[in-house]
């Protein structure tokens, strides 16, 4: 993506991108990104407008996906789409870390019951050819 086509504008980043046959302008609020990310206060005044249009950049697809599903839910054929907060996803959304809680399992695994085999000695009861081989062709 060519880096005049994501800029930040006061509050909001903007974005121009071709969607369902329409160049069409998408404007990221900057209460969108921090939901999405879900920074705290502090945090969210220390963004910096590089930081919004690299947030852009970087999470084109969910930008795309939320601004099809707001042209689905109302006018398709707005030429500019706002995404608002809690339309990126929800608070903490993009927190990437350990996924799993706790255990997956919620139960000891199970064994599979099998019959005893003795444990000295050849585990096998036959010969493992049991007819002789055929001769090599030299």
């Amino acid at each position: 993506m060519e880096n005049d086509s994501i800029r930040a504008s006061g509050g909001n980043t903007l974005v121009d991108v071709w969607i369902e046959g329409k160049l069409r302008g998408i404007c990221v609020s900057r209460a969108a990104i921090e939901t999405f990310l879900g920074l705290p206060g502090a945090r969210a005044e220390a963004m910096s407008e590089d930081d919004r249009c690299e947030f852009v950049r970087t999470h084109l697809a969910l930008v795309l996906t939320a601004a099809k599903a707001q042209l689905r839910e109302s006018d398709p054929a707005a030429e500019t789409i706002a995404i608002e907060a809690g339309q990126l996803g929800g608070e903490g959304g993009g927190q990437f870390g350990d996924r799993r809680e706790g255990e997956r399992r919620k139960t000891d695994r199970r064994k599979a019951k099998s019959p005893e085999v003795p444990r000295t000695g050849d585990r096998r009861r036959a010969e493992r050819r049991k007819g002789p081989t055929k001769p090599r062709d030299s």
